[in-house]
C-alpha cells in the first residue's frame, strides 16, 4: 500500500503557519489603526492625526485587540482542528467497538487521504476480511455437514445389509464401507491439513522427496481414476524424452488426482473423454487436465483456490459425487508452491476446464525414457 497523499503533520504546520499570517495580518491592521501617528512623517497634512492612540482604562486599545484577537483565532484554530481530527477518530473508535462486539458489516466510511484516511481504509478492509472469513467458516461447518451425511448414510445402509446375514451382500457392502471410509478420511484430512495452515501452526509441508519420472505419475492417476470410474475414458498423453522430477510423490500425484478427480466430477457426461498431457516447457514439466464439462463462470475463477470456496453445488452433484468441502484446490496449490511449481485454471462454460501444473524438472538428471 502506498503511503497518504498527504501526511497529517504537514497539514498541522500548514494550517499553524496559516494562524500566524492571520494574527501577523490582524495585528498590523489594528497596529495601523490604533496608532496612526507612526505614519504621520509620510501622510499629507491634512491627513496627519497626532496622539498616542486610543486608550481604554489607561490600557493603549491596540495591544488589547492584538491580545483579544490572537485568543479568538487561536481559539477557533484550536476547535477546528480538535474537530477536523477527533470526528474520524471517533468513528474510527465506534467502528472497531462495533466489530469488537461482533458486527462485522460495520464500516467507519473514513475518506480522507492522510495517515487516519489509511488507518480508516485499513479497518474498514479487516472487517471487510473478517465478515468473510467467518462466512468461510460457517459455509464450511455447513458444507462438512452435507458432505459427511452422504457417507455416513451409504455406511449405515451397508451395515445393516450386512446386518442380515447374506455372506456375499455382506462382502459387498464391505467394499461399499470402504470406499465411503477412505472418502471421509479424504475429507477429515483436508481440514485438518488446511486448518493447519491456516492457523499458522504449519509454515511448510513436511517433504519427502524423490526422483519421480513424470510418465509414472501420470499412469497413475490414469489407473486411480479408472478403478473408481470404470465407466469413464481417460486420454493419456506424454511426451517423449521428458526429464525426471523431485518431489514428493504422494503430495504430488495428490495434487494430480485432485485435479483429474474435479474433471470428472464437472464433466456430467460420462461418454465425454478427459485429457491428461504431460510435456516440458524450458526448464518445467507441465501437466495439463483438460475436460469438456460444464466449466467455471468467470465470475468464479478469481475464487477456486480461496479457502471453502465452492461454486455452484449443483455443478458438484452433476456426477453424483461428493462435491468436497472446498479444500481440494487450496491445498493443490500449496503443495505446488511447495515443489516451486504453479498451478493455475482457465476454463469457459461453453468448452470446458483446463488445470495447468508445472514443477521444475530436476537438475543434472537424465531424461526418462519415451
Amino acid at each position: 500500500m502506498t503511503g497518504p497523499k498527504k501526511r497529517l503533520a504537514t497539514r498541522m504546520v500548514l494550517l499553524a503557519i496559516a494562524q500566524v499570517v492571520l494574527l501577523q495580518c490582524a495585528a498590523i491592521t489594528i497596529w495601523y489603526f490604533t496608532v496612526p501617528h507612526h505614519f504621520d512623517h509620510v501622510l499629507p497634512a491634512p491627513y496627519r492625526r497626532h496622539g498616542h492612540g486610543p486608550h481604554l482604562f489607561g490600557l493603549p486599545v491596540g495591544p488589547m485587540l492584538t491580545l483579544l484577537t490572537g485568543f479568538i483565532v487561536l481559539g477557533v484554530g484550536a476547535l477546528l482542528t480538535a474537530r477536523w481530527i477527533l470526528q474520524p477518530v471517533g468513528k474510527l473508535s465506534e467502528t472497531a467497538k462495533a466489530i469488537g462486539s461482533g458486527d462485522l458489516g460495520a464500516r467507519s466510511g473514513v475518506a480522507r487521504d492522510d495517515e487516519i484516511g489509511v488507518l480508516g481504509t485499513q479497518l474498514d478492509e479487516m472487517a471487510r476480511r473478517l465478515e468473510l472469513l467467518v462466512a468461510s467458516e460457517r459455509e464450511l461447518l455447513a458444507n462438512v455437514a452435507h458432505e459427511l451425511r452422504t457417507p455416513l448414510s451409504r455406511i449405515g445402509v451397508a451395515l445393516d445389509l450386512a446386518a442380515e446375514g447374506d455372506g456375499k451382500r455382506a462382502r459387498a457392502s464391505l467394499e461399499d464401507i470402504a470406499v465411503d471410509v477412505d472418502e471421509l478420511e479424504t475429507i477429515v484430512n483436508d481440514i485438518l491439513t488446511a486448518m493447519r495452515f491456516e492457523s499458522g501452526r504449519a509454515t511448510e509441508l513436511p517433504m519427502r522427496r524423490a526422483t519421480v519420472e513424470p510418465a509414472t505419475i501420470a499412469a497413475t492417476a490414469a489407473e486411480r481414476l479408472k478403478a473408481r470410474h470404470a465407466d469413464r475414458t481417460l486420454t493419456l498423453d506424454v511426451a517423449p524424452g521428458l526429464p525426471v522430477i523431485d518431489v514428493d510423490p504422494v503430495l504430488f500425484r495428490r495434487v494430480v488426482d485432485n485435479l483429474v478427480d474435479n474433471a470428472h466430477k464437472y464433466t456430467p457426461d460420462i461418454t465425454t473423454p478427459i485429457e491428461l498431457r504431460v510435456s516440458q516447457s524450458d526448464d518445467v514439466v507441465v501437466f495439463e487436465i483438460a475436460d469438456h464439462g460444464v466449466g467455471i463462470p468467470a465470475e468464479d475463477l478469481p475464487r477456486v483456490f480461496s479457502p471453502f470456496f465452492r461454486g455452484d453445488r449443483s455443478r458438484s452433484r452433476s456426477s453424483g459425487e461428493s462435491g468436497g468441502v472446498g479444500l481440494g484446490l487450496t491445498l493443490a496449490r500449496r503443495i505446488a508452491i511447495a515443489h516451486g511449481g504453479t498451478i493455475s485454471i482457465a476454463s469457459d462454460p461453453r468448452q470446458g476446464t483446463v488445470a495447468r501444473l508445472t514443477v521444475p524438472a530436476a537438475a543434472s538428471t537424465p531424461r526418462s525414457a519415451a
